[in-house]
């Protein structure tokens, strides 16, 4: 199976579109997250910790997720988590979601299921609508905190999503989450 999902990461006062992209084989199961060097390893340990600590059952398969952006390194790597969540969790099966290509997100997950969104400024939904109406496109926000309604933006609550099929999420409120950071 493959999957694709994109993700907002921010580096110095501008956002960055970031790709990550899945397949699983037949072959040594197992997870392997490639495009973060070092970085890599703790978040695939962190999405194991994770999996086990809700008794998810893995199909005996090897994953692999691959982040693809310009300058990943120097940005908030941890906002990359709940993508790389979603893209696993859809590939084993656990998450009833098949495709994501239209999707976005960017939020940390901690170890007790609490997530923390980015906290996207106007200026970025602004640039978006702008875009999109331009390209006539339409995208999802997996995440919370959209401004407004609009016709190109749908957003679905990672939250809701996360809690009605592996149950203990919540959000962690933005202003208290950078208090913790």
């Amino acid at each position: 199976m493959e999957i694709k999902i994109n993700a907002i990461l921010k580096r110095g006062h501008s956002y960055h579109w970031v790709e990550v992209f899945g397949y699983s084989t037949k072959g040594q199961p197992g997870l392997e997250i490639v495009g973060l060097g070092s970085k890599g390893r703790q978040l695939k340990e962190k999405l194991i910790f994770i999996s086990k600590k809700r008794k998810l059952k893995m199909p005996l398969k090897r994953y692999v997720l691959c982040v693809d952006g310009e300058d990943v390194d120097k940005a908030y790597i941890e906002f990359l988590e709940l993508p790389l969540v979603l893209a696993y969790w859809s590939m084993a099966g656990i998450l009833p979601l098949k495709r994501m290509d239209n999707c976005f997100s960017s939020a940390r997950v901690s170890l007790e299921g609490e997530i923390f969104n980015m906290g996207l400024d106007s200026s970025f939904w602004e640039t978006l609508e702008k875009q999109l109406t331009l390209k006539r496109s339409k995208v999802i926000y997996l995440g919370q905190g959209c401004p407004k309604d609009s016709d190109y933006i749908k957003e679905i609550s990672a939250v809701s999503l996360l809690d009605s099929t592996v149950g203990g999420f919540s959000y962690m409120d933005n202003a208290l989450a950078s208090s913790i950071k």
